[in-house]
């Protein structure tokens, strides 16, 4: 018999357990960026993460469990149990966005024990996930990082659309537009805006990862550049935050919050020039396909895409 229930700190060990189990060989990345066969037991926490996040260690994720579990309501963890002991486990959060999405539910996260396949635990864990998406008066249940699609057509879900990820130079612009820093708070100043960039999950998640304290501070990262600012092009707000990557220095992740449909030309090279100014070399736009001709002629794609799955749920 299958028990689904809500997720506790208890539950920290097992849930690692599964994730670990879907790696088959571990690495550890030397200083010359070279990836090295390695037994987890020899790896520090951040070399485990390089290999999956904080999921990989007990100690990374007890911390990122918490603040999904807070009381706010907005995170979602679940476990399937199966003779009493978890065998898988779903994460997702809540969100409101501009359409197609609407008010979501995101399922960031819906892992099996590796060898306990096939025993109808993912499926009841999306049979509890898309309950508990109606109960919140969810609009759309999604999983955009979707990689099983069979799994999820079974369950209702459809594929949307498809977003890969750009690079573009950081290049100085007199495009006209005004910026202030800005450290990411509440998600009510974001609340309904959309993400045309850096929405490698949902327009909320995305919001939570980046608050302060959200992720931990591994001394490999101590000088990584993480810059937030609200920006203002055209009359319309945005939040921007530009993330440099671990292991490449020079070059940052775009995330950018807004109340506009899209990405403007005079919005882009606002983003361009900040980047310039804050001395990156290179920024990485993750958008949706048909956005691509909104970057101009100078990306170039670096082979990086997720699938986007999407479920209209019934109005009740």
């Amino acid at each position: 018999m299958i028990e689904v229930r809500s997720a506790t700190l208890a539950d920290v060990p097992a849930i690692v357990a599964i994730h670990r189990s879907d790696i088959v060989t571990w690495k550890r990345w030397d200083d010359d960026g070279q990836a090295r066969l390695a037994d987890y037991a020899d790896l520090e926490p951040y070399q485990r993460w390089l290999n999956g996040g904080p999921w990989m260690d007990e100690a990374s994720y007890g911390p990122y469990l918490a603040r999904l579990l807070a009381p706010d309501g907005a995170g979602l963890a679940l476990v399937a149990e199966a003779e009493g002991q978890v065998r898988a486990v779903a994460e997702a959060w809540l969100g409101d966005e501009p359409a197609p999405f609407g008010r979501n539910l995101n399922l960031s996260v819906i892992y099996t024990l590796r060898g306990q396949a096939g025993r109808g635990l993912g499926s009841a864990l999306m049979r509890a996930i898309e309950a508990r998406a109606a109960a919140a008066g969810c609009e759309t249940l999604m999983v955009t990082h979707a990689e099983a699609g069979g799994f999820y057509a079974r369950h209702g879900l459809a594929h949307l659309e498809t977003w890969r990820r750009a690079r573009l130079p950081a290049r100085a612009s007199h495009t006209q537009y005004t910026a202030r820093p800005y450290t990411p708070g509440g998600y009510e100043a974001v609340r309904g805006w959309g993400m045309p960039v850096g929405r490698y999950q949902s327009a909320r998640q995305e919001w939570e990862r980046v608050q302060p304290g959200a992720e931990p501070r591994f001394e490999a990262w101590r000088d990584l550049r993480q810059i937030g600012w609200q920006i203002e092009v055209r009359h319309m707000p945005a939040v921007l935050w530009l993330e440099e990557t671990p292991r490449e220095r020079g070059a940052a992740d775009v995330h950018l919050w807004t109340r506009a449909s899209g990405l403007s030309r005079q919005l882009l090279a606002a983003i361009r020039d900040l980047g310039a100014q804050a001395g990156l070399s290179e920024l990485k736009f993750f958008v949706a396909e048909a956005a691509l001709p909104q970057l101009g002629m100078d990306w170039h794609d670096d082979g990086y895409k997720q699938q986007v799955w999407l479920k209209t749920l019934a109005h009740r």
